[in-house]
């Protein structure tokens, strides 16, 4: 090594490349890190209606519109670890339609950033975004699923994508 600024290279270059093996090694070992989430999702009554009016969509007049009202209890805080910056916990109705075989419609979500704030307790809470189908039709829906998903997103590494409850259900006719 002949000056200072060689010596500075080569050691930031060992510093840099210990560091990406550290933080490989790390989204590697908390992927297979055991969670059990402990989750509840239970529907209590789906209405559907006709036209809402909405000033910038023609469409809405003549569309279906789903209203759901569910509970929650869910304890996420198992999916906490050393690794973990935040859980996306959302509610879709998955459905298949004539023109398309899978439609997926988020209903509700929650951030949850903190261990401390991970237990969910909600009782005949109501969809959070609108429920309709790109087809203005809800009542031909057969074959729904109402699914709890979490997706947790690391400091360093891979999301992860996780269904943790799904049931059945089926739309009422108008």
């Amino acid at each position: 090594m002949y000056n200072v600024l060689q010596r500075i290279s080569s050691v930031t270059s060992f510093g840099l490349s210990a560091l990406m093996a550290m933080m490989f090694a790390i989204s590697i070992i908390t992927i297979n890190m055991s969670n059990n989430p402990d989750i509840s999702v239970k529907l209590h009554d789906i209405k559907i209606t006709k036209g809402r009016p909405d000033y910038f969509d023609k469409t809405s007049r003549n569309a279906e519109f789903a209203r759901l009202t569910f509970d929650i209890d869910a304890d996420l805080s198992s999916m906490f670890n050393w690794n973990t910056k935040q859980l996306f916990a959302y509610i879709t109705v998955d459905y298949p339609t004539a023109k398309k075989k899978n439609n997926n419609v988020v209903i509700w979500d929650r951030i949850i950033t903190k261990k401390q704030r991970s237990t969910l307790r909600m009782r005949k809470h109501h969809n959070k975004y609108l429920f309709r189908d790109i087809g203005l039709k809800l009542r031909d829906v057969e074959g729904a699923k109402l699914t709890f998903r979490v997706n947790s997103v690391p400091y360093f590494g891979i999301m992860q994508d996780q269904v943790l409850d799904s049931y059945d259900i089926t739309m009422p006719q108008i």
